[in-house]
């Protein structure tokens, strides 16, 4: 018997790469290989929750279900007398803390699995805290609150590691409506507005670090809504309804404050010390807080609240974030937020008129700082200011009435009026004083227009006054018209007159409204005057200034 050939090396070499390259043709033929353009770095990338979780489904669900047996196995031994409710309230959180914790160690990309665990945990704990608190009285309402919290912060606390948003998710959403739930229906409202204010501080404290951005929403709309439920309570006309719990004014001021202190604290934070910019949700949620706590109306104590916010929000604005050729929106935010909380606070703390004389003041120091700093921002915050404490004193309504309607000097309002007119002129002097142009067209322009109004008004309604005092009040009303008109047509030459003076380009652009405000006043209220004598003179003197603007302006030109 001959011995066995053995094949030479270079021809198994030779026969494999022609077995390779025929199975290789075969792939391509049947499409079974990816493109050589894929690499497979690409490949080991492609998610694979999608195949584990649909393998896993029934499973997962048995477990669920089993969990849930578990949860009615121990309802079922507490009623029966072996252990004591307390007990049973005890076994039962644990149980449900486990199904939470094994929900957060779950590995991330499996996270059907994790939805479900964590859902079986929420459906242990939610009945097993109504029903200790509603049906047995195990558990007071605080302490049901606290249990929530608990498992809210828990829930939060373990996901953080792997960034588990579903666990989260499900475990906030679980505090947050059982905890609305139990307000419904023990109506009880302070532990759970608490519950909700600590679940904001605590997804708040987690935001500043940049995890849970996504549900700071679900926390701020349950806290704003207690905080305002408390505050309608306590404060509509009819007073608390017997079936709630007391709700102590003091308790309630502590709630206001802790909402406006979480979200301030939260937003100082992320917009100053880690230089985040304000997104639409803190610019929201921090007026919500502050108007849910000025609306409350508890008296001087909000409103000193308000008036430090708003000096703070000044002074970061200001000093902290106004930098030249830098000013984002965290400087206008916090600006505005300023002149807001101020306005608010002050009204609230201070009579009309005292109000009103302050915001007179704050406009005068308002446009002196943004004269002298060269801060447009301030001088529009001054004039804004100026414009409030006029109209809300009635100035302006007393300057109208004067100028297009017929009253006569003294007015309800004169001494606002005579006062408006001299904030109104320091302010005009300031911006125009500004030997830096920071002041735009329009703020010269609106602080011009202003003195203007006030100033005609003054002077109608004296002259006016001093007609009827020569020759009687029964004298006729139709030159008092006579008397308006003018006032009109004469403030028109002398602003044309006072901006060809001085190369002013604002006083030359009020001559068309004034000339307008006159020709109004001549189709309006002249014309349909008795006295055709009264109607001549008032043509007499509109035509006579038509006539002799165009000569002013070529003056200036």
């Amino acid at each position: 018997m001959q011995p066995q050939l053995q094949p030479e090396p270079e021809g198994l070499e030779a026969e494999v790469r022609d077995l390779a390259a025929r199975v290789a043709r075969l792939e391509h033929a049947l499409g079974l290989v990816a493109p050589a353009s894929t690499p497979p770095v690409a490949q080991a990338s492609t998610p694979v929750s999608s195949p584990l979780e649909t393998h896993t489904l029934l499973p997962v669900l048995g477990r669920a279900l089993l969990g849930l047996a578990g949860a009615y196995l121990l309802r079922a031994v507490t009623e029966s007398g072996t252990l004591a409710p307390k007990v049973g309230v005890g076994v039962g959180l644990l149980y449900a803390i486990l199904w939470l914790v094994w929900a957060a160690r779950t590995p991330a990309a499996r996270r059907l699995e994790a939805a479900l665990h964590s859902l079986t945990s929420v459906l242990v704990l939610a009945p097993l805290l109504w029903e200790a608190t509603l049906r047995f009285h195990t558990v007071s309402t605080w302490t049901a609150g606290a249990i929530l919290l608990f498992f809210t912060v828990f829930g939060l606390a373990i996901s953080w590691q792997k960034d588990l948003l579903i666990v989260a998710t499900i475990a906030t959403l679980a505090g947050l409506g059982t905890a609305a739930a139990l307000l419904l229906a023990t109506h009880d409202v302070l532990p759970f507005t608490f519950v909700f204010l600590a679940i904001a501080a605590a997804v708040e404290a987690s935001a500043c670090l940049d995890h849970w951005l996504s549900e700071r929403w679900l926390a701020a709309t349950a806290a704003d809504l207690s905080v305002l439920l408390a505050t309608w309570l306590v404060t509509n006309p009819r007073g608390l309804p017997p079936v709630y719990a007391p709700i102590p004014h003091a308790w309630l001021l502590a709630a206001q404050v802790a909402l406006l202190a979480i979200y301030l604290s939260s937003t100082i934070i992320r917009t100053l010390l880690r230089g985040v910019t304000f997104t639409v949700f803190e610019t929201a949620q921090c007026a919500v807080a502050f108007l849910i706590s000025v609306w409350g109306g508890l008296g001087p104590a909000m409103a000193l609240v308000t008036l430090a916010c708003g000096a703070a929000c000044y002074v970061v604005s200001f000093v902290m974030l106004d930098r030249p050729g830098s000013r984002g929106r965290n400087f206008y935010t916090y600006s505005t937020f300023g002149i807001l909380l101020v306005i608010a606070g002050s009204r609230i703390l201070l009579a009309g008129s005292v109000a009103d004389a302050v915001w007179s003041l704050l406009a005068v120091a308002c446009v002196w700082a943004g004269a002298s700093f060269g801060r447009q921002t301030l001088q529009v915050h001054g004039g804004t200011y100026l414009l409030l404490a006029l109209v809300t004193s009635g100035a302006l309504a007393q300057a109208a009435a004067f100028l297009v309607g017929t009253a006569s000097w003294p007015g309800a309002n004169d001494v606002a009026l005579v006062a408006g007119a001299a904030a109104a002129a320091v302010c005009y002097w300031l911006v125009g004083q500004d030997s830096r142009p920071v002041s735009g067209p329009v703020l010269r322009f609106g602080a011009a227009a202003t003195l203007a109004c006030l100033l005609a008004g003054i002077a109608a309604g004296l002259l006016t006054a001093g007609y009827h005092e020569v020759f009687g009040e029964a004298a006729s009303h139709a030159y008092c018209a006579t008397l308006r008109t003018t006032v009109v047509a004469v403030a028109a030459l002398l602003l044309a007159w006072a901006g060809s003076r001085w190369d002013n380009l604002e006083l030359s652009r009020l001559i068309y409204p004034a000339m307008a405000l006159g020709a109004y006043r001549l189709l309006t209220d002249d014309l349909h005057q008795d006295r055709k004598a009264a109607l001549f003179l008032s043509l007499l003197v509109y035509g006579s200034a038509l006539i002799a603007l165009p000569r002013l302006k070529k003056a200036r030109a």
